[in-house]
């Protein structure tokens, strides 16, 4: 192989950023910290705790708080006191942030179209399962 898998993924992270800076930009977010990513977890379901939705970004809970922190003064998200225990807050989409958040979810809808162009169905899914092996890999991982 000419080139290595570290090299690929580092040639795979700055095509992707390429693509898609422009949209997260056009939406007032700030490319690489995890906004977006936020935003799209909240369209698939609103009103969670932080700690879950820190889970579910798999970001640690000192980023989350940052990014909420500005999203929150950004106008697109609110935390709200959760009723079943008024010690816990609720993370939740303001109606701007549900607009930014579809457009947000459009374009990385786009960018899987791109990830997955001209490649047969069945590569993509072995793809897939192989990335999820590494991503197991890189978790586990512990260099010395």
């Amino acid at each position: 192989m000419s080139s290595s898998i570290r090299e690929l993924f580092i040639r795979e992270e700055k095509a992707r950023k390429q693509l898609i800076s422009p949209v997260l930009l056009d939406n007032g977010l700030t490319p690489g910290q995890g906004q977006a990513g936020i935003l799209n977890n909240l369209l698939k379901e609103d009103h969670i705790s932080q700690k879950e939705l820190s889970v579910r970004c798999h970001m640690d809970t000192t980023t989350m708080s940052r990014a909420i922190d500005n999203l929150e003064k950004l106008g697109l998200l609110n935390r709200e006191i959760n009723p079943e225990s008024r010690r816990s807050t609720l993370i939740c989409l303001t109606e701007e942030g549900r607009g930014k958040a579809l457009n947000i979810r459009a374009a990385f809808e786009q960018l899987e179209g791109i990830l997955g162009k001209n490649i047969p169905r069945e590569d993509m899914e072995t793809f897939h399962r192989v990335l999820m092996k590494v991503c197991e890999n890189l978790e586990k991982g512990i260099l010395s």
